[in-house]
């Protein structure tokens, strides 16, 4: 699940500093302020989906463990806190951390080298194209 939550970080991050850059496609004149608080807000979308599938993923991937439990006829307080289950717990919740949290830096960063680069404008589209930061 590690490698999992590592592409789901990297999907985050590209799509955040993506949003920035047409943002700024979009309003040549936009300073640091305007860029950020635009992509928050497009990144607090983003993240609010990317943390649902990620709560599933998990979920899905404890299915087996949590039907045993309950075959078992365990109750929620007794399953929760054997080491097993409470390890995948915290690494969900420390995932989930880390997605929320980069939302706001790779926006800022973005945001703070965009605020001072002056990029053509929508009309130039091949151009500036060629000049977008990929994910490799």
């Amino acid at each position: 699940m590690v490698i999992g939550s590592l592409g789901v970080l990297d999907d985050v991050t590209v799509t955040q500093v993506s949003a920035v850059w047409e943002l700024k496609r979009a309003s040549p004149d936009a300073g640091f302020g305007e860029l950020y608080a635009r992509a928050l807000r497009i990144g607090r979308d983003h993240i609010s989906s990317t943390v649902n599938t990620l709560f599933l993923a998990y979920a899905g991937a404890s299915l087996p463990l949590l039907l045993l439990f309950s075959e078992a006829e365990q109750n929620l307080g007794s399953v929760t806190t054997r080491e097993v289950v409470a390890v995948e717990i915290v690494r969900a919740l420390v995932g989930s951390i880390g997605l929320v949290a980069s939302v706001p830096i790779s926006t800022a960063l973005a945001a703070k080298v965009l605020a001072s680069t002056t990029l053509p404008g929508p009309e130039t589209n091949a151009s500036v194209d060629a000049d977008a930061p990929s994910s490799s």
